[in-house]
């Protein structure tokens, strides 16, 4: 079976669907400790639900490549959509942790196709557009998901009393753009195939925490080894993969710690008890990530490093703090120093990984797997690490503790540097 070339996804439709698949994942954010209290499991259990998700997301994302080439865009976009809708569901009604594990597993792996299949819809849309341009309509997709999942689905639940509401009407959503998919899912006309109209930059696609995507290779934005750095600017050899990889799961653990135990930290810490709030605030670090990575495409990679380093390092004292204090402010400056450090190191690190790439092109996508593959690790281990050290501890001590750990890897990782320029 060959991919439905002659009949791509309608711009407005594969956005659409990004979007609302966006936000169903992120809207459990806020729903963590509920069902914490509600089946009363432990913290661990509660990281290693949010951590499934990410076990679904890495396949989702290495296998979808492979399937585009049998099967079009939009048809994987329908079959995840339906999945995401019964994952959906299972979270409405689930009724003990096993539950929300394998719900959680399913919503990662659906997104996972998502993020590729939507991608690739949209650079094949037509009439074609720069690809500066879709990157960053794929890079909005995220980024409006990932900020109204939360906030809807705090303020519904604040409106319910409970966590059915929220994940019933996040189903309904899907269910709702699976419908325009499948009767505004091709466009009218087949459109010849445009030639690329501007350099791509490789979009950075927000998960559940802002989750990267590699767009497959039937993208033109997965050509990382095509990329050429302006004469003016003399491009920098990038350091080891694995390096590279480890600055950006540096900024991954932070978002990892703000999308698990992090709004129950703060409700307890400041005292608030309005799931809308906390889905605010953590809406609000992934918008301010999501912003700096739009708008900071001209920053040099090492120069972007060590801005987002160095406000990461903000972030965590901030955070740290907080819970020390019981002060909004610090939530505050917690929320944009995490944002700002998110935004700039995982930019950076995407950016010197496509360098990274451009000098080995003969295995650019194996690297680029492995690459997302170590970030979205270390936020799993993070957070997992956060609830088994907090049910033998206690959790505010153990996340000043880890968080005192992540700061030491942040300091190291703002030292490394790289080789001198190439003529």
């Amino acid at each position: 079976m060959t991919p439905e070339t002659a009949s791509p996804v309608p711009r407005v439709t594969a956005f659409a669907t990004a979007v609302l698949v966006f936000g169903a994942v992120n809207a459990p954010t806020v729903l963590y400790a509920a069902w914490r209290a509600e089946f009363g499991f432990s913290a661990t259990v509660q990281t290693l639900v949010y951590a499934m998700y990410v076990g679904g997301l890495i396949p989702g994302l290495l296998l979808t490549g492979r399937w585009l080439r049998r099967h079009s865009p939009r048809t994987l976009m329908v079959l995840a959509a339906a999945a995401s809708v019964v994952a959906a569901l299972a979270l409405a009604l689930a009724g003990g942790a096993g539950m929300l594990l394998a719900a959680r597993f399913i919503q990662g792996l659906a997104l996972g196709v998502v993020m590729s299949a939507s991608s690739a819809a949209l650079y094949g849309a037509a009439p074609p557009r720069a690809r500066s341009f879709t990157a960053l309509l794929v890079t909005l997709t995220a980024l409006v998901g990932a900020c109204l999942g939360p906030v809807l689905a705090g303020a519904l639940a604040d409106l319910s009393a409970g966590t059915t509401l929220p994940m019933l009407v996040a189903g309904a959503c899907v269910a709702a753009v699976m419908l325009l998919l499948l009767v505004h899912g091709r466009s009218p006309a087949p459109p010849a195939t445009p030639a690329p109209t501007g350099p791509s930059t490789g979009p950075l696609v927000l998960g559940e925490a802002g989750a990267s995507a590699v767009v497959p290779a039937e993208s033109p934005a997965a050509e990382p080894t095509r990329e050429t750095a302006p004469a003016s600017a003399p491009m920098l050899a990038p350091r080891s993969h694995l390096m590279i990889s480890l600055t950006a799961g540096t900024s991954w653990a932070m978002v990892g710690l703000y999308q698990s135990v992090g709004p129950g930290l703060i409700g307890t810490a400041l005292g608030v008890e309005s799931l809308t709030v906390l889905g605010g605030i953590v809406a609000a670090v992934l918008a301010v990530a999501g912003i700096v990575q739009v708008s900071a495409r001209n920053v040099p990679v090492q120069r972007g490093r060590r801005l987002g380093l160095s406000a990461l390092l903000v972030g965590i004292g901030g955070f740290a703090a907080m819970l020390a204090t019981g002060q909004v402010w610090w939530a505050l400056i917690a929320a944009v120093g995490a944002g700002v450090g998110h935004g700039f190191t995982f930019f950076s690190a995407t950016q010197e990984i496509g360098e990274f790439n451009r000098r080995r092109p003969l295995g650019a996508a194996a690297s680029m797997s492995r690459y997302f593959t170590i970030a979205y690790l270390c936020l799993a281990a993070f957070t997992l690490l956060l609830g088994i050290v907090g049910d033998l501890w206690a959790m505010v001590p153990a996340a000043v503790t880890l968080l005192g750990i992540l700061a030491a890897g942040c300091v190291a990782m703002l030292f490394s540097r790289n080789a001198t320029p190439t003529p």
